[in-house]
């Protein structure tokens, strides 16, 4: 929520990992970095096609779904911050700077990606996911969830309590399938 969390690198956008003396930028090398080094979960052929999907993809819906006005906004910055220790008056600043600027950077998004209907296309490459990626298979890894479903679980848990899992979840009772059986694998705190 703050540059001060981002003093380690000159890369000045989230998200970023350190890990040791390793500085990762971008969400999809991310990703790769984790599986690659920590979780190992296994890759098929076209996992590529897939991530690519993600990154190009369905992660450019959440920000304008998130923060379409400013009400919405401040009120899923309420539940952003809800993890954040700051004191009341730098939560209340990040809040409110955060509810005034989110839905321009979303406007801005939405025109540089040519998204029209923000809902409708995010709900239509659900479908895409559960139709295409799915396939009728409980992960797309088969019978167990693999780096894929990992890519799309966690661009999606991003928005869980901000009412983008919700409006899936209700309109595509197959992705809301998958995604109840990836939440307790995939959401493990500890």
């Amino acid at each position: 929520m703050g540059m001060k969390g981002l003093e380690f690198t000159d890369h000045k956008k989230v998200p970023v990992l350190k890990d040791n003396d390793d500085v990762i930028v971008e969400s999809a090398t991310i990703v790769d970095y984790i599986n690659d080094n920590y979780a190992h979960a296994p890759k098929s052929a076209d996992s590529k096609t897939w991530t690519d999907w993600v990154d190009k993809t369905l992660v450019h819906y959440l920000p304008p779904l998130i923060h379409p006005d400013f009400t919405t906004s401040w009120r899923n910055f309420g539940q952003i911050m809800k993890t954040e220790k700051y004191p009341w008056y730098k939560a209340v600043f990040i809040r409110l700077g955060g509810s005034v600027v989110m839905p321009k950077v979303s406007k801005r998004m939405k025109k540089k990606y040519s998204i029209e209907n923000t809902e409708a296309e995010f709900l239509s490459a659900i479908d895409h996911w559960a139709n295409s990626g799915l396939n009728g298979k409980a992960f797309y890894g088969g019978d167990k969830a693999d780096f894929v479903d990992c890519s799309v679980f966690g661009v999606l848990r991003s928005g869980d309590k901000l009412g983008v899992v919700e409006m899936a979840k209700k309109s595509n009772t197959e992705f809301a399938a998958w995604y109840d059986r990836c939440y307790p694998i995939m959401s493990k705190q500890g």
